[in-house]
């Protein structure tokens, strides 16, 4: 079966070095917010996607003004999920490498705890907790 490139398809990015931060936040169950180090200004933040995984969706609300639009409930263990994470992870060190970045910038990666690999892998550990899924249709990350 042949493959139809689009401009939404996602390359593999080269054997990614490996790189470090701080986590600032934690988006959902399977997206985070890394800081690096400052030098002359704000630290550089980047939004990290752990690839391989499926966490439930944190729910939304409706916008205001457009009648078209609902509110979106959480999906399940989608709140256990980021709050699993929150408590691991805000404030610490974690190791980092980009598998894939996507056309429009979106980052899909392993997150390690601590300086290196060796670390507690945080996709592994989602999953063995029951609060996320492997996905088995890509590679790429929750959605």
């Amino acid at each position: 079966m042949a493959s139809v490139s689009g401009p939404a398809q996602t390359a593999p990015v080269p054997a990614s070095p490996l790189q470090r931060g701080i986590v600032k936040m934690v988006l959902s169950g399977c997206a985070i917010i890394v800081r690096g180090q400052p030098r002359g200004g704000p630290p550089p933040e980047r939004q990290i996607n752990l690839s391989n995984i499926r966490a439930g969706a944190i729910a939304r609300r409706a916008a205001q003004g457009q009648p078209d639009t609902k509110d979106i409930p959480d999906e399940p263990w989608a709140f256990q999920a980021r709050e699993f994470l929150r408590k691991k992870l805000i404030g610490k060190e974690v190791c980092f490498t980009v598998e894939i970045k996507t056309a429009i910038g979106r980052e899909y990666g392993m997150v390690y705890l601590g300086r290196d690999t060796t670390g507690e892998n945080i996709a592994e550990s989602l999953v063995n907790e029951g609060l996320a899924t492997v996905r088995r249709e890509g590679i790429r990350g929750n959605k």
